[in-house]
């Protein structure tokens, strides 16, 4: 049967995120943690989508059994499941750039309704601007790496940084996004790109 052109692309694509995801891996060192929160988002993605198999492959190949949300694990791991976890997820939401996004707002909103997280969503006043300024704060709760930053840019505008992180920037774009919205944020707007090796940014706006 022959494959058309866009299939080959998108195929393309996902091989592209995959290695990127492996090059980021090669870099982390035994240092490099995450908590288990992050693992129990992706595996509830795959579980939400039906993928039992799956989400019980990404755990085996992890050499866990489960995962503890406040449980910190090397950030190889995750690296690993989400590589695993992409083909399936770039089929169901598009491609793997889409993929990767989708999987950074539903991380986020897992994050940001449990534990700590569900703390820092219910603070008062409750504004995007003002709990934007947790977001830094958040990252460094989730992991041991990297600098996190966020620069204003006008009243509804702003930039995070992030520097040594083991995530391609859509991922992070996601994250944004869905943080914003669930702080009241409307038209909520965020373009990510990679500005060094393990090195991003990502603007976002609002109205």
């Amino acid at each position: 049967m022959a494959v058309s052109s866009a299939a080959r692309t998108k195929w393309v694509k996902a091989d592209t995120w995959e290695l990127e995801l492996e090059r980021r891996r090669s870099l982390a060192t035994s240092d490099d943690t995450i908590r288990g929160m992050l693992f129990n988002g992706t595996l509830e993605v795959l579980q939400s989508m039906g993928a039992e198999a799956l989400a019980k492959r990404c755990v085996e190949e992890s050499g866990e059994t489960h995962f503890l949300d406040f449980f910190s694990y090397p950030v190889q791991k995750h690296c690993q499941m989400v590589s695993t976890a992409l083909p399936l997820l770039a089929r169901q939401y598009g491609d793997a750039e889409q993929a990767l996004r989708q999987l950074g707002r539903l991380v986020a909103n897992r994050f940001l309704r449990v534990g700590a997280g569900r703390v820092m969503l219910s603070l008062s006043p409750r504004s995007p601007r003002q709990l934007m300024y947790t977001l830094p704060m958040a990252y460094r709760m989730a992991v041991s790496f990297g600098e996190y930053e966020i620069r204003w840019t006008g009243p509804t505008s702003g930039r995070l940084t992030l520097k040594r992180d083991f995530m391609p920037h859509p991922f992070h774009e996601g994250v944004v996004e869905m943080s914003l919205t669930l702080w009241g944020a409307r038209e909520v707007w965020v373009g990510g790109r990679q500005t060094g090796g393990l090195d991003s940014e990502c603007d976002f706006c609002w109205q």
